[in-house]
């Protein structure tokens, strides 16, 4: 088995897991429905031993955010999004948060989904999780999470995922690129009453009819939420799927349809089948999401130090008689062959003291002959240092040109301070400066990359200075 990721769903009361082993020939999926007290079992005898454990939060966030950036490069999103997160935020973003971001690629460069959960609400999740039995591995926003079944969802796009049980209401919002948005509207549910356990409603006709005169609240926070998403990306909502609990009853899909004036279909995954995608939908994205978790761009809020504990011992453990041989070979060979290298060398030492005793006996008045082998290696350094000179002469810059090609690059309309300049070896160009903005570093970014005078462009920093403004760096090589 080359690997194994299962995800873990907590509502209505149960713990649903899909965990989905990958083979050298095929994928196996196992779907399983428990009770939270045999949870901890489950985990220590069912489980795929090394199994990347996943579940998610589908609670409302302290407050989230979508900025937006003009590049694609993960790394450099990593490094300057939690200052624009901070800037949009109004506090700072590393003293009572938990927060990650989920990146969404666009035409104009990239979208940050970026949820924060207050650091104690984190806390009080995992030793919940922990005193069920699971210390999971990855820990994702439930409704950034479905963005995994992004090519299995069926519906003409945009579409509006609706996850629905009896404590949480979340949406994701999907367009021909992927998933766009994501929303949390807990109190729409509160607004409606209390939900009791969706299969008795369909064995009790008081309560079926108590539910649907209560459900306007739920359909009316839908349309609001589409019509938010829509003003957000510019696109209107064509087709709306349901997933969750509320699936098990019946006739669910017809009341909300009739409500938002438009069909509303209940998910259905080809993995899973009809009956039990609703139902295991959540927890099958999140372990799709799991087992992707170390691509750039995913979202995990145990990153960092929220790291399970014991992982790094656990992995000692495992491999430690292994690492110990490996090393001891590599050693044994190390030595074996530095032994034969000194070996060799006293031998070549030995026969040319002899060479020299013999014809200094034979020829005594002859003048000893330098080493024909030192004589020739002298010689090609000799003309290699007088080539590099030559390609240095040939190949360089002055001053003065460098300077007037990074002048004639800078756009006019940027508000630009250049710190320092370095001149390297082969044309390299180094510039540090300060600007106001991400949008007028790419622009100067793209300025540099478009003139005739550079090749090889590229941007090395972005750091926050004083007085709000944008430290970056930028090497070029000049043509």
């Amino acid at each position: 088995m080359l690997g194994s990721a299962a995800g873990f769903d907590f509502s209505g009361g149960k713990v649903r897991v899909v965990e989905i082993r990958k083979g050298l020939r095929r994928t196996e999926i196992r779907r399983t429905s428990l009770d939270p007290s045999g949870l901890g079992a489950f985990v220590r005898e069912e489980l795929s031993p090394g199994a990347t454990t996943v579940t998610g939060i589908s609670s409302s966030p302290l407050f989230m955010r979508v900025l937006e950036f003009p590049f694609r490069d993960s790394k450099k999103i990593r490094k300057v999004y939690r200052f624009e997160l901070e800037n949009s935020s109004g506090f700072g973003a590393e003293d009572e948060d938990v927060h990650d971001c989920h990146e969404v690629r666009v035409p104009a460069g990239t979208e940050v989904i970026a949820p924060v959960f207050r650091r104690g609400d984190f806390e009080t999740y995992l030793d919940s999780t922990r005193e069920a039995g699971l210390d999971p591995a990855c820990v994702a926003f439930s409704p950034v999470a479905y963005s995994s079944l992004d090519g299995f969802i069926e519906g003409d796009r945009p579409l509006l995922l609706v996850d629905m049980d009896g404590e949480h209401l979340n949406f994701s919002f999907f367009d021909e690129s992927g998933l766009r948005r994501v929303r949390n509207c807990d109190g729409a549910l509160r607004g409606a009453g209390e939900f009791p356990d969706f299969g008795r409603i369909n064995g009790d006709p008081a309560l079926r009819k108590e539910f649907f005169e209560n459900i306007g609240p739920v359909a009316d926070e839908i349309r609001r939420t589409a019509r938010y998403f829509e003003s957000e990306t510019g696109t209107e909502t064509k087709s709306f799927v349901l997933t969750g609990g509320a699936c098990e009853l019946e006739g669910i899909e017809d009341a909300l349809g009739g409500s938002l004036g438009g069909e509303v279909k209940r998910i259905s995954l080809p993995k899973l089948g009809p009956e039990d995608s609703p139902l295991f939908a959540r927890a099958y994205a999140l372990a799709l999401y799991g087992s992707s978790s170390g691509r750039s761009g995913r979202i995990n809020f145990r990153r960092d130090r929220y790291r399970p504990p014991g992982t790094g011992k656990d992995l000692l453990k495992t491999f430690r008689v292994p690492a110990a041989l490996f090393a001891g070979l590599v050693l044994l060979a190390a030595f074996s062959k530095v032994t034969g290298v000194v070996s060799a060398r006293g031998q070549i030492s030995s026969l040319r003291s002899q060479m020299e005793r013999e014809i200094a006996t034979e020829f005594p008045a002859a003048v000893g002959s330098p080493d024909p082998l030192e004589f020739s290696r002298a010689k090609l350094e000799s003309v290699r240092h007088k080539l590099e000179i030559v390609k240095s002469i040939r190949g360089a810059h002055s001053p003065l040109e460098v300077l007037m090609a990074v002048s004639g690059g800078v756009p006019e309309d940027v508000g630009l301070t250049i710190e320092e300049i370095r001149i390297g070896e082969g044309g390299e160009v180094r510039i540090q400066g300060r600007c106001g903005s991400y949008n007028e570093i790419a622009a100067i970014e793209e300025s540099f990359s478009r003139s005739r005078r550079f090749a090889e462009v590229k941007r090395e920093q972005v750091k926050k200075a004083v007085n709000d403004t944008l430290k970056f760096e930028i090497s070029m090589v000049l043509r």
